[in-house]
């Protein structure tokens, strides 16, 4: 039985560890650095708590492994300590908050003899599964477009830690198009091109990171990928669509058991497609890969290539001038004919 500890006592954290008590690992420790937090997490639990890694390695609860759950600011040095400790790693998206950090824990991931899995809970997604199998026995023939929208309205989160660009790296598009990103990948394959708009202001105010955005991909096959994401748009939307020369395939999150086929005239089957919570089967996958030594569905690669897409299209709308003007004002500074 693989030993566990969490690192991280947010939310997140209880996910995995109710996921990992469920798919029968041992969990042993919570590790957190705010004391009631670390306290309340391990009441919950009936776990051992640390105020940091270093305490918990150099102690008897040692683990086999940890679910980094913390803020993206912290991944760089929770994971490569834990790696040259010789533990395995399972890190929640995204692997880190700058693309430069996120290669050093590839860079360590790779050197280690350890299991090195990115938290991409989307892929383990039963409905989302079912989708890459229909494409795989050609259902839709060639896949032409991808479309993928996670927007909602999140009262607040830019006051929390994912609004503060020094410790989450960015908003909306590295909390949950870098999930997007990665459903693209494994639907649609590799990502040989990207761009994107965003906004930042709100209610007259400038935030520090993007609350809204749409992104613009491209696959090494020329499928064309659009992908929305929101903090801040009413009502919210969870859905995922591919199309393809003979048909379309979509999943609507608020209607899980089923993906919907429709066929070239336009003919609509529901596809029975469920299963246990993405949760679940992403912890299931990863202790699998401890025990067996196997790759992981999501390793440090994917982890790695989804900062790479999102800190593209960050610099992309860097270099462009600050505020194009309006279509009118470009009209008024035309020269006279």
């Amino acid at each position: 039985m693989t030993r566990i500890a969490i690192v991280g006592a947010g939310t997140i954290g209880a996910v995995h560890a109710t996921a990992y008590r469920a798919a029968g690992a041992e969990l042993v420790a919570i590790v957190e650095p705010v004391p009631e937090a670390a306290e309340s997490f391990a009441r919950r639990f009936d776990l051992a708590a640390y105020g940091s890694l270093d305490d918990l390695l150099a102690s008897p609860d040692r683990p086999d492994a940890i679910s980094i759950c913390t803020p993206p600011f912290t991944h760089r040095e929770l994971a490569t300590a834990a790696l040259d400790a010789g533990l395995h790693v399972l890190c929640e998206k995204p692997m880190a908050h700058t693309l430069d950090d996120a290669e050093a824990i590839f860079r360590a991931a790779e050197e280690a003899g350890s299991t090195f899995a990115t938290a991409y809970c989307h892929r383990f997604q039963p409905e989302i599964e079912a989708i890459a199998g229909l494409i795989g026995e050609g259902r839709i023939g060639a896949v032409r477009s991808f479309y993928n929208a996670f927007t909602g309205d999140q009262p607040g989160i830019e006051t929390r830690w994912f609004g503060r660009k020094r410790l989450a790296g960015g908003g909306a598009m590295m909390d949950t198009a870098i999930h997007s990103i990665d459903i693209f990948r494994y639907l649609c394959g590799e990502v040989v091109d990207g761009t994107g708009v965003a906004t930042d202001t709100l209610d007259g105010t400038e935030l520090e990171v993007e609350h809204t955005a749409t992104l613009g991909l491209v696959s090494e096959s020329g499928v064309i990928g659009t992908i929305d994401c929101s903090w801040k748009s009413a009502p919210g939307r969870a859905v995922v669509q591919v199309t393809g020369a003979m048909g379309r395939l979509s999943f609507d999150y608020t209607q899980p058991g089923h993906v919907v086929f429709e066929d070239e005239d336009g003919n609509a089957e529901r596809i029975p497609a469920g299963g246990d919570d993405r949760f679940l089967r992403e912890i299931r996958s990863f202790l699998q890969a401890v025990e067996n030594g196997d790759a992981p569905r999501t390793g440090a690669i994917d982890g790695l290539v989804g900062l790479a897409v999102v800190d593209a299209v960050y610099r992309e709308r860097s270099e462009r001038s600050v505020r194009l003007p309006s279509v009118a004002e470009a009209v008024l500074q035309r020269p006279a004919v």
